[in-house]
């Protein structure tokens, strides 16, 4: 009768998976790579919150125009207070769009009139909240762009909006949005400043 001969360890079992040497080297190397990625992590995080909110701003201004020409009919954008979650029945009295802001319906006869003082439910087309992690600001004191039936705005020169990371801004996460007499709205990227 042949005679088997069994290789096995000392005891006779044979280990599998990890010891504690090789665990503790595993999380020393996750360590050093996520010290090295959290930085770039954040500045990306950063930067996609410019782009979303530059893109919301955009069109918040292109949904304005296109309903001005679309119902033949005045629509305004206001910088407006809509944190709370509840649809505001007045511009804010301030230039304050890092706030939010809203379209509506805006029949003031006069394009260079204040809008009204009381908006109607009804009349509000939908709002934005802006993002708190950012600073948006205009160049000048203008709280609220109308538009009148031919989609043209209530501008006499070029509106210019500074949107850049409330703090830590770095490389080209600030966004300069233009908005032309004419209605037409642009964004570019810049350097911070």
């Amino acid at each position: 009768m042949p005679v088997q001969i069994c290789l096995s360890g000392a005891s006779g079992r044979r280990t599998l998976g990890f010891g504690l040497v090789e665990l503790m080297i595993t999380i020393a190397i996750v360590a050093i790579l996520a010290s090295i990625a959290l930085p770039s992590f954040a500045v990306m995080i950063r930067g996609n919150r410019v782009s979303t909110q530059t893109n919301d701003f955009l069109s918040a201004f292109n949904l304005a125009r296109n309903e001005s020409i679309s119902r033949s009919r005045g629509v305004s954008i206001c910088a407006a207070d809509t944190r709370n979650g509840a649809i505001p029945t007045a511009c804010g009295a301030s230039t304050d769009w890092g706030k939010g802001w809203m379209v509506f319906v805006d029949d003031t006869v006069s394009p260079t009139a204040s809008p009204p003082t009381a908006i109607a439910l009804g009349s509000v087309i939908r709002t934005w909240t802006a993002n708190e992690n950012n600073s948006l600001v205009p160049d000048s004191t203008k709280f609220f762009v109308r538009f009148n039936p031919r989609g043209l705005s209530n501008l006499t020169s070029d509106l210019t909006f500074t949107l850049k990371p409330a703090s830590n801004c770095s490389n080209d996460q600030q966004r300069t949005i233009v908005i032309t007499s004419l209605g037409r709205s642009s964004s570019s990227k810049g350097a911070c400043s």
